[in-house]
């Protein structure tokens, strides 16, 4: 598989592990610990903003569709089921913005689409992953667009072309097995009148302006699978990264980055699979899609423990206030009160956001106890990269990790386990397929 959203199939082996492995009881999780869900029913959702308006406006990456692109051996589905919503924070009410957009599916049914949303004054903007010619979309391109007030929408910028032509060091170099054709844009947020966007194959920070030009103010070697990206007034950047397999604690981190100089320095690690960041006044908070499992042979992830976290970035301090999540992709704040993207991975269940009021005030949640590192995988690896293939898919970072012979080892029956679990769960989880 090779998408920054390794998050579908993900939590597929997820649910799996903690189902398949143990009945369901009253104590299996049923939803995050605190909060209320605004709303249900999204397909893949990923970045939200809130516009001029006061409403939620969020990227939905679709699910794929009918018509297959790529090679035999690794092709994918592509369809025009990515969208663009807007939500009433108060009533949790849904409209369409724009939809029809770009979707590619892996064989797991992971998508990516539309990434995140942003506004300059009230004009709206999208990123779109995976578009272009090798996605079956020649005329959409990965790249930053407008939305126009009729629901169609206008490129503005193509990243994909720039990718292509000025890749990162680490693809230039070859160091970097896992690439994606024209990288996998993530987030963004707009500073002084640009947009400044992640991504999570090419691994930088790219500005784009209105008007269309791109350049890099930073990368970041090695392959982290940045996510991501959020400041406070004048202050740094700050970027997450995800990780690549086998999501080790160790691999979650989030960077300082010095604006506009592009320097880079790590302030945090420990907490596997970050995929978001965000300021609510000064208190920065971070994101994980789950922590790392113990034993990768019932796959990488541990059930329900995704989290919503303070984070000092001064002593690097974690600091859990809501877990229970599953495959978590974004969160923002209007005040007090956190929205958080949850199932942003169409296979597990319809995508929700949910509503937490008065996140500062939330008492620590107690500090898990300490596992032992996970062993290393007994079927044979290929070169590092993002994701084992076709298997669990977070954020999609690229090609796989995992033999195909492992995959049918391992992967195949977790993803049966997590279909015969999900149904054992009913409503509490699951209501529907997207």
């Amino acid at each position: 598989m090779k998408r920054i959203y390794l998050l579908l199939a993900a939590v597929a082996a997820v649910l799996a592990i903690g189902i398949g492995s143990s009945p369901v009881t009253a104590q299996q999780p049923t939803g995050p610990t605190a909060g209320t869900k605004l709303t249900g029913d999204l397909n893949s959702p990923r970045g939200m903003k809130v516009g001029p308006d006061g409403m939620i406006y969020i990227a939905e990456a679709g699910s794929g569709g009918t018509t297959v692109v790529g090679p035999a051996d690794n092709s994918s589905m592509s369809g025009n089921t990515g969208r663009i919503s807007k939500i009433d924070p108060a009533t949790g009410t849904r409209t369409t913005v724009a939809d029809n957009l770009p979707s590619n599916a892996g064989s797991e049914g992971d998508a990516v689409g539309p990434a995140d949303v942003a506004f300059i004054g009230s004009q709206l903007y999208y990123v779109q992953t995976h578009g272009g010619a090798a996605y079956g979309f020649p005329n959409n391109p990965t790249g930053l667009y407008k939305v126009n007030s009729n629901g169609t929408v206008t490129l503005v910028a193509d990243i994909g072309k720039f990718n292509i032509a000025t890749p990162v060091n680490d693809i230039s170099s070859g160091t970097q097995q896992d690439i994606e054709i024209g990288g996998n844009p993530y987030a963004m947020t707009v500073r002084d009148g640009a947009f400044l966007v992640t991504d999570g194959n090419q691994n930088q920070v790219m500005k784009i302006t209105t008007a269309g030009a791109i350049t890099r103010l930073n990368e970041f070697p090695g392959h982290p699978v940045t996510t991501g990206i959020t400041f406070n007034g004048s202050g740094p950047l700050f970027v997450s990264a995800l990780g690549q397999f086998p999501f080790a604690a160790a691999d979650g981190k989030v960077y300082q980055v010095g604006y506009p100089s592009g320097s880079v320095s790590t302030v945090a690690s420990g907490v596997s699979s970050l995929t978001d960041v965000e300021f609510s006044g000064s208190q920065l908070y971070a994101l994980n899609f789950a922590d790392q499992a113990p034993d990768l042979s019932m796959g990488p992830w541990i059930p329900f423990t995704g989290k919503l976290m303070k984070l000092d970035a001064s002593t690097g301090t974690f600091t859990p206030i809501v877990t229970g999540f599953t495959a978590t992709t974004a969160v923002i704040f209007i005040g007090d009160t956190a929205y958080v993207s949850n199932n942003g991975v169409p296979f597990v269940a319809p995508g929700e956001v949910w509503k937490i009021a008065n996140v500062s005030s939330l008492a620590a949640l107690p500090a898990p106890a300490p596992t032992a590192a996970a062993p290393a995988p007994t079927a044979p690896v290929a070169a590092p990269t993002g994701a084992p293939s076709g298997v669990i898919v977070g954020p999609n970072t690229g090609t796989a990790g995992i033999s195909n012979e492992a995959d049918g080892r391992v992967w195949i029956p977790m993803l049966v386990l997590a279909i015969i679990g999900i149904a054992a769960l009913g409503g509490a989880v699951v209501t529907k397929r997207r």
